[in-house]
């Protein structure tokens, strides 16, 4: 037999296997060119001028693509908040741990708790708020992982302040939380801060009263 004309058979789940690897290693490599060109955007132009075309024209790929791997602005906008988001929830988690460690009264957890997630939202509103008008969050936030961590948070810190008694047993909890964490979803927060003019020590300030009202 001439060698020209000799081949080894391959084994076709192989050949599978390398192609799912290279299409992989494809979708991953266009979606940080997809991340890379929206944070630069983002940076220059500012969030809501940017469209999905801009991004997928800077980023070099087709708009299919960039569609097959974000729906729309508001969940490519999730995606650049995500090391973000992690981080803030790790960073209260460890604050929370050693809030318990001092046996501190569950309010004043909540009152601090509250504080952050006012700091968190102001740093990245323009973010939060695409997500929350592409769909991505919901009318309360609580579409998403992290902001339903944020909801049973703030709702396990009441109820062990009811169990302590610090508050009435009779408090209308799932509604309270409601109240509570609303000021903070991105749509309305950003309408206290540009709107009305409130500044987010005054916005945190007035949540901590509310809290404190819960007495």
């Amino acid at each position: 037999m001439d060698d020209e004309h000799f081949s080894i058979p391959l084994n076709a789940d192989a050949l599978q296997m390398g192609d799912e690897r290279h299409e992989r290693r494809d979708a991953a490599e266009n979606r940080e060119r997809v991340l890379a060109a929206a944070r630069q955007l983002f940076a220059e132009r500012g969030v809501a001028a940017v469209h999905m075309a801009d991004i997928a024209e800077a980023a070099g790929v087709g708009k299919g693509t960039l569609y097959r791997r974000f729906a729309n602005k508001g969940e490519l906008c999730l995606a650049l908040l995500h090391d973000q988001l992690v981080e803030h929830q790790d960073a209260m988690l460890r604050r929370l741990q050693e809030m318990g460690a001092q046996n501190l009264p569950y309010l004043e957890r909540t009152k601090v708790f509250l504080v952050e997630v006012v700091a968190f939202t102001e740093r990245h509103v323009p973010l939060l708020y695409e997500a929350q008008q592409g769909g991505q969050i919901g009318g309360l936030e609580e579409d998403v992982p992290f902001f339903v961590w944020q909801h049973m948070t703030v709702q396990g810190l009441l109820r062990g302040a009811m169990n302590r008694g610090e508050i009435s047993a009779d408090l209308d909890l799932p509604l309270v939380v409601d109240l509570l964490l609303a000021p903070i979803t991105a749509s309305y927060f950003r309408y206290l801060r540009h709107q009305r003019g409130f500044s987010i020590e005054r916005i945190g300030d007035a949540l901590c009263d509310m809290v404190e009202r819960l007495r």
